[in-house]
């Protein structure tokens, strides 16, 4: 072989060198050797005769070349049908690559390398073959196309089932060149080309050209095919190539043919393509080609045009572009990709769902440069594919496709909105696929639905009153999704100041349970006007045609009668209807329920009263009829007009502002009649227990504001009004008989006694009332008579003693419920008058008369009616000037110092608080307003009292001066010498509700003022309870105290809370112990030797005596102490971050003494003591980070000195404290060498009390 090299490369100089006619005869020489030549020889003979005899083609002699013809057509004819006989491959392509060979010879080099490889051994094959493609760039195209075929030969003879590293070494370096680009492109259209069906045309994938330079001049067969295939892949993975690069090749190769080849592509993306970069624009151009093919067709020979792939292979690409923004953004050919698969000729079901898919994703991804070139027209494509989506298309393929279009519009929406705003059109189709889609599409659409809303923001006029109609008429269709996306577009579409949306929001609440639907399906679309019935939304100028909304249907279309059978119900129905409620009062009432948004709220700008009664009048004209309304029946469900009157209220009480501020209350007086008028129809049979509560709430406010208005609309309604008596709703029987006080102020004085006498025959007769009609007289007769009582000129004293004389029977002879309503009467005319003593009792006053009675009632269990009748007993203390009286009064609520119920202790603390005087509210707020009482209407522990009671005026009895002192000096003695400081906890407990009370509603009061000093003792000693109501009830009064005192009173303060935090406070007031003393909560301190309590100080007696230990009970109470000294700290906290808010700049110095402590006791055992130290650190504490570093050296100080405490629980704090704070830090920060000493100790004293075992 390498003599045929060495004469080869010596041929070619020595025949350039000879002249035409040496050369001439040296090749008839040759021939005359080749033809005497036998077979055994010629393959020798050919080594040095065909690189000689193709390199004289470079001769201009037409006799050189004409001899040469003649050599290689012999040559052909002998090696025709010897395949055995080798060609010089290496010769040749030396030759061939040789700069001055010319065309001829290299024309004729690449047949006989083509030749030769055919006839080369494996070694040679997979030798050369590298050699070959390496500068395949720098040869022509034609040639390319032959050398490249040869390569890919090579590959399947050699490298089918694997390759060698040394091949592979050869194919590596070409990589990056353009020889790689060149071979890497015919790989690919190798692996993409396919066996030619029966009807002939192209591979997909590939052009004409593109598959006649695969194929070559030979048809393939498939064995062949797999083989090749299969090279390719293997030498690619060889080359170690990038996976953009490779990326198209094994894409393809998952999808081919053979299944070998789809094995080892998916081999090989999974192996060598997984972190491939989806948003390579080279890459994504390359796989856009196999999936369009050719772009702009007419600039293209028909030869060259590239037929996209085939579905298998585009269902494949669709998945990458769908993970790609690049595949997004690459315009047109994302547009073309889209219409492609939703429209294509061969295209199928799974690619109409991926193409909408692959929409869903751009109109996600693309920019808005790109979204504004293909968003209109892919928005037309999706239209017209659901318009000819096909009912019988059921499959879940179909189904993906159709949920994909409709995710579109709602992105397209949220990104494009101009495209939707100018038409009405998609809302009205989508609203109409909600009605008529398939269950499995709503939740879908409905998200769809939903996205359009914002696109509609901004829209013009005539838009927008086109879907004030649309949504009035979906929120009351039978499906629960399309009542949803309504409510759901009113409350988000339009401002709260928008009528007709909020009456929609109105409808939604009562949506809330399926009997309540039901119900409400006969007032869904509007009726003609009939004799029988009326239009529930009468069709006027305002409101647009149906035909307007929807212009391509046909007018029979609309319905023009509901059915009022039961609907088909869905699972997830019943939660979706609870949803519609919820949404739909969010839309009325923004933020309800939630803290957060409360600010917000405030702030919120409502419709006039009276835009948006004229636009409920305007859909129910109905509501302006002045018939008799208990015989009437419901114009709305119940809980649409729980939510009307309720949003009407925030409409008035914003108005009534607004007028206050001008003056102008007279000019809301026409919106006020009508609010009044639809009341009054709320108040219909029909109506829930709910309804006609709120209905009958709704008239005081109203009569609050405008009393003169509701007292003479109701004088003349007085029947209506003694009707509504005998509710069974109790708070509707006590707001009528209030609305009745009211209306009486409007009655002439001659009719005044009548309606008094009317409502005490029943009550003082013989026969026996239902309980809800002798209620709800009493209620009236109270109301009545303190009204009547104001205009004292009219008054009469037997109409008085007449009215005090039947209430005190009641109280003496009915039971607890009733006597407490009769006494709340006699409270309410004692707001006014004080009780006149009865004329035919012995005893004369009302209260000696009733004191037996009251005693037996306050001891019984009726809690309510307890709670009545001390309310009552504070609201006659007003105006009473008898001492005998008000010591009754004191005595009767004195006796409820050991109740257990938090609620009557509140009621006595508000009773105490009316016998003190100065409380902030008046006899007409009571009486006038939906006032119930100070206890329930502040909230003890989650409010600012002040500034709830602020907007009252104080009430100010007209009695002796010195009676009242008496009796405010009889309560200090009660609370300070007997209650705070008790041995019992349930009078200490009470003792505090009291005090605080007194703090709260009296606290401006110079008495109360006086007193501060010591209040604020008594609250801190109270600071150490066990019980948590008297606790943070105790915590709250500190707060209180601060707002109400002095500077020196708060700087006092102040410092006495850090000093109980700290544990430098000075002592406290000690209390005596008795037998029943309890020390301990029960079970605290485990069980006696017997199983008995020990939580008594005589049980702890009991114990220490039976142990043989007397001085045990001295550690008892050593271990009270600090339990009572962590209450302590605990309540402290509690004030302490009430007070901190306030306190702002003063807290500044005592921050160095808390901020040790408070980290410490964060990590305290005890889990309630955890919480109220984390509660005042975030009052004090902005930043806890900064705040730590900052303070960081005094922190580990008084950490190392707890960890060495003689407490467990402070050792355990400290060491979890200081765990967390040294994790995480640098070793310079927290090692220094003043620390390593002491925290070596602590870890040698924390590891000898683990061994021993030291539990405390």
């Amino acid at each position: 072989m390498a003599e045929q090299s060495s004469s080869s490369s010596t041929a070619a100089p020595a025949v350039t060198e000879k002249s035409d006619a040496e050369v001439e005869e040296l090749l008839d020489r040759m021939l005359t050797r080749l033809a005497l030549c036998d077979d055994s020889r010629l393959q020798n003979l050919l080594s040095k005769l065909l690189p000689l005899s193709i390199s004289s083609l470079s001769s201009p002699s037409p006799s050189v070349r004409n001899k040469v013809i003649e050599i290689l057509g012999h040559v052909n004819k002998r090696v025709k049908h010897q395949p055995d006989i080798g060609l010089p491959l290496s010769e040749l392509w030396k030759l061939y690559m040789e700069t001055q060979s010319t065309p001829m010879v290299k024309n004729f080099c690449i047949v006989y390398i083509e030749m030769a490889f055919e006839r080369s051994n494996l070694e040679e094959k997979e030798t050369m073959a590298p050699i070959l493609v390496a500068n395949i760039s720098k040869l022509p195209s034609q040639h390319q196309e032959i050398i490249l075929r040869i390569t890919v030969k090579v590959f399947g003879d050699c490298h089918s089932t694997q390759i060698s590293d040394e091949a592979a070494a050869k194919y590596r370096v070409m990589c990056g060149s353009p020889d790689s680009e060149i071979f890497l492109e015919f790989c690919l259209h190798s692996v993409l080309y396919q066996l030619p069906s029966q009807s002939g045309g192209c591979p997909p994938g590939l052009s004409v050209s593109q598959s006649n330079r695969v194929r070559g001049k030979d048809q393939l067969k498939s064995d062949v095919l797999l083989i090749r295939k299969l090279g390719i892949l293997n030498v690619v993975e060889a080359m170690e190539l990038a996976p953009e690069v490779v990326y198209p090749l094994y894409m393809a190769a998952c999808v081919d043919g053979q299944e070998a080849v789809v094995k080892r592509g998916e081999e090989l993306i999974k192996k060598k393509a997984s972190g491939v970069n989806l948003d390579d624009a080279n890459l994504i151009s390359r796989l856009f080609v196999l999936f369009n093919g050719s772009a702009e067709l007419e600039r293209i020979a028909p030869e060259s045009r590239v037929i996209p792939g085939n579905p298998a292979l585009r269902v494949r690409l669709m998945s990458v572009f769908c993970r790609s923004i690049t595949a997004a953004n690459s315009f047109p050919s994302t547009l073309q990709c889209i219409f492609g698969c939703i429209y294509g000729s061969g295209t199928t079901s799974r690619l109409k769902q991926m193409g909408m898919e692959f929409t869903v994703w751009v109109f996600k991804h693309a920019r808005i440069d790109q979204l504004k070139l293909m968003g209109p027209v892919i928005l037309n494509g999706i239209v017209k594919s659901l318009d000819n989506y096909s009912a019988s298309e059921s499959d879940a393929i179909a189904r993906d496709t159709k949920s994909f279009a409709y995710q579109a519009i709602g992105l397209l929406a949220q990104r494009m909105p101009q495209l939707f705003k100018d038409k009405v059109d998609m809302a009205v189709r989508l609203f109409d696929a909600l009605k008529s889609e398939a269950q499995f599409l709503l939740l879908i659409i409905q998200d769809a639905t939903n996205s359009l809303a914002v696109a509609y923001k901004g829209a013009p006029a005539s838009v927008l009153k086109d879907l004030e109609a649309l949504l009035l008429i979906n929120s009351q269709v039978e499906q629960s999704e399309v009542r949803f996306c309504a409510v759901r577009w009113a409350t988000s579409l339009f401002e709260m100041q928008h009528c007709p949306s909020r009456f929609i929001c109105m409808l939604g609440a009562a949506d809330s349970k399926l009997d309540v639907r039901l119900n409400f399906l006969k007032w869904k679309i509007p009726e003609p006007p009939s004799s029988t019935g009326e239009q529930l939304f009468p069709v006027d100028q305002t409101l647009p045609s149906l035909e307007r909304c929807y212009p391509f249907q046909p007018a029979s279309h609309f319905p023009k009668r509901l059915a009022t059978h039961p609907p088909h119900c869905h699972g997830h129905e019943g939660g979706t209807k609870l949803v519609i409620t919820e949404m739909a009062l969010e839309g009325l009432f923004p933020g309800k329920g939630q803290r957060g948004a409360a600010d917000d709220c405030n702030n919120l700008q409502y419709p006039k009263l009276g835009d948006m009664l004229d636009y409920i009048v305007s859909r129910m004209p109905s509501l302006l009829d002045s018939n008799e309304m208990r015989e009437a029946k419901l114009l709305f469900p119940s809980k649409t007009y729980v939510a009307m009157i309720t949003f009407l209220l925030k409409c008035f009480e914003a108005d009534v502002e607004l007028y206050r501020r001008g003056d102008r209350l007279v000019e809301s007086w026409p919106s006020v009649e009508k609010m009044c008028s639809l009341l009054e129809h709320a108040m219909a049979y029909e109506g829930s227990v709910e309804l006609h509560s709120n209905a009958s709430k709704a008239l005081i406010t109203v009569g609050s504001h405008f009393p003169e208005m509701i007292a003479s609309r109701y004088a003349t309604k007085i029947s209506w009004l003694k009707q509504l008596l005998s509710h069974m709703d109790i708070e509707t029987r006590e707001s009528v008989a209030r609305l009745l006080g009211i209306a009486s102020g409007a009655l002439s004085i001659s009719a005044l006694p009548d309606l008094i006498g009317e409502l005490i025959s029943p009550v003082a007769g013989s026969q026996k009332l239902r309980f809800e009609t002798q209620h709800g007289l009493l209620c009236a007769l109270g109301y009545v008579a303190a009204d009547c009582m104001k205009r004292t000129h009219v008054t009469s004293e037997s109409l008085l003693q007449a009215t005090v004389k039947c209430l005190v029977d009641v109280v003496n002879c009915e039971t607890a419920t009733i006597a407490s309503v009769a006494m709340e009467a006699l409270g309410h005319i004692g707001l006014r008058v004080p009780l006149p003593p009865l004329h035919d009792s012995s005893s004369g006053a009302v209260l000696t008369v009733l004191h037996e009675k009251l005693s037996k009632l306050l001891s019984g269990d009726d809690i309510k009616s307890i709670q009545k009748i001390v309310i009552s007993l504070g609201h006659i203390s007003v105006n009473e000037s008898s001492s005998l009286d008000l010591n009754i009064i004191l005595d009767l609520i004195s006796s409820l110092c050991r109740s257990k119920v938090e609620d009557i202790l509140f009621a006595s603390g508000e009773a105490l608080s009316f016998l003190w005087g100065g409380v902030p509210v008046t006899a007409d707020v009571i009486l006038k307003t939906n006032y119930t009482s100070l206890s329930m209407s502040s909230n003890f522990l989650m409010v600012d009292v002040s500034a709830s009671l602020s907007r009252h005026s104080s009430m100010e009895p007209e009695t002796n001066e010195g009676y009242r002192a008496m009796v405010r000096s009889a309560i200090t003695r009660k609370l300070f010498d007997d209650l705070l400081y008790s041995s019992k906890k349930e009078e200490r407990c009470a003792g505090t509700v009291w005090l605080l009370s007194l703090t709260m509603y009296c606290g401006q009061h110079p008495s109360i003022q006086q007193l501060l000093p010591d209040i604020q003792e008594a609250f801190t000693h109270l600071l150490g309870e066990q019980n948590e109501l008297t606790q943070e009830l105790a915590s709250q009064g500190l707060s209180i105290v601060y707002e109400f005192g002095d500077a020196s009173m708060k700087k006092s303060l102040v410092n006495a809370l850090v000093g109980t935090l700290t544990g430098s406070g000075k002592r406290k007031r000690a209390v005596k112990l008795v037998e029943d003393s309890e020390v301990f909560q029960e079970g605290s301190i485990g069980e006696s030797a017997s199983g008995g309590k020990l939580s008594t100080y005589k049980e702890l007696c009991s114990l220490a005596n039976e142990m043989g230990q007397p001085d045990l009970i001295y550690k008892f109470m050593d271990l009270a102490n600090y339990q009572a000294s962590l209450n302590s700290k605990r309540g402290a906290a509690f004030g302490f971050s009430k007070i901190a808010k306030q306190a702002g700049d003063a807290l500044q110095p005592h921050l160095r003494l808390l901020i040790p402590r408070l980290v410490r006791y964060q990590y305290d055992p005890d889990k309630n003591v955890q919480d109220a130290m984390a509660h005042i650190w975030k009052s004090l504490v902005a930043d806890s980070k900064r705040t730590i570093d900052e303070h960081l050296d005094i922190i580990i100080d008084d950490l190392l000195a707890q960890c060495g405490s003689r407490l467990w629980r402070s050792r355990e704090a400290s060491c979890l404290a200081l765990a967390d704070i040294i994790q995480g830090r640098k070793f310079d920060q927290v090692l220094s060498v003043e620390y390593m000493h002491n925290l070596a100790e602590v870890l040698v004293l924390g590891e000898g009390l683990k061994t021993r075992g030291m539990a405390n």
